[in-house]
């Protein structure tokens, strides 16, 4: 198989493209062909080694995470799947593998798609998607309550939505570039808008997946007893304390559950992320290098060859 592969973290690249053994599928693991796989901010961190302390990687590493694709061969103890399913899965940061014809991985991190989703799409769900609803589960607001969600990224587009489909009540989003979750359903907030403080005290529930001065923000006016999740930045213990709030750091853990739930959603709702921008295995080299650097906006997703 092909698979794009680093031997080290940047910024002193080592992206190649490889040719290595297709791998073999333990007990509990199934292959997967990949359709479409994407890079999400996490891949640049893992990449630059800023994420040593939660994912060390060991080198090689084939980058990425998010895929969509058909299994093409099962453990002996996998018995949910079966040669030839549609799927989409999450693999854990620390063992990547997704920019490559095929990956190798329990079958615990992965679910069925539904006929009519498309790979790239489904490939846009796992992380972005994932860490919103898990926040939203953290958070267990009740269906009514005021939500609201900073930032204009991919978890806060899917977070609305997510929201939007849980429950009537209020949202709110605060954050720059509010063009980006433009009728999505929720009531837009500038920064710095005079509403903020007045909407703090009928808030009780945030999803913060911005952090920086967002989140401070949101500091500024918070009122004592309101739960935040976090899912970029913590916020520190102390300040937590003085301002007697309820906080976590939401970390991903991958669900099959709200992965099937996800690609089922995404047949009717917009929550794959808009802008992406597709290329082949065999330019991945430049994309990563420019991803991982800042230089390629937009989301980036491999979508393999019919040929």
């Amino acid at each position: 198989m092909k698979a794009l592969q680093v031997v080290n973290y940047q910024p002193a690249s080592s992206a190649q493209l490889v040719t290595l053994p297709d791998p073999t599928p333990g007990e509990n693991d199934v292959l997967v062909r990949v359709q479409a796989a994407a890079f999400n901010p996490l891949d640049a961190k893992l990449s630059q080694g800023v994420m040593q302390a939660f994912f060390p990687l060991t080198f090689p590493y084939i980058p990425g995470t998010d895929f969509a694709g058909e299994i093409i061969a099962v453990g002996g103890k996998v018995k949910n799947f079966a040669i030839g399913d549609t799927v989409l899965g999450r693999a854990d940061p620390t063992a990547g593998g997704a920019m490559a014809d095929i990956i190798c991985l329990d079958h615990t991190l992965i679910a069925l798609c539904p006929s009519g989703l498309a790979p790239a799409t489904a490939a846009c769900l796992p992380t972005p998607a994932g860490v919103a609803q898990l926040a939203l589960n953290t958070l267990n607001s009740g269906p009514n309550a005021p939500l609201l969600i900073t930032g204009t990224g991919a978890v806060a587009r899917a977070a609305i939505l997510l929201a939007r489909s849980q429950g009537p009540g209020p949202i709110y989003v605060l954050g720059d570039g509010l063009d980006r979750v433009a009728n999505l359903g929720a009531t837009p907030v500038s920064p710095t808008d005079p509403a903020l403080a007045d909407i703090m005290t009928k808030t009780a529930h945030v999803l913060d997946t911005a952090g920086g001065h967002l989140q401070k923000a949101v500091l500024n006016h918070v009122q004592p007893g309101t739960h935040i999740a976090t899912v970029s930045v913590p916020i520190d213990e102390a300040t937590a304390t003085a301002k007697a709030l309820k906080t976590g750091f939401v970390f991903l853990q991958t669900d099959p559950a709200i992965l099937a739930n996800l690609a089922n959603m995404a047949l009717a709702s917009p929550l794959a992320v808009p802008n992406i921008t597709t290329f082949a295995l065999a330019d991945s080299i430049a994309v990563f290098n420019d991803f991982a650097n800042g230089t390629l906006k937009g989301k980036p997703v491999m979508v393999a060859s019919t040929s």
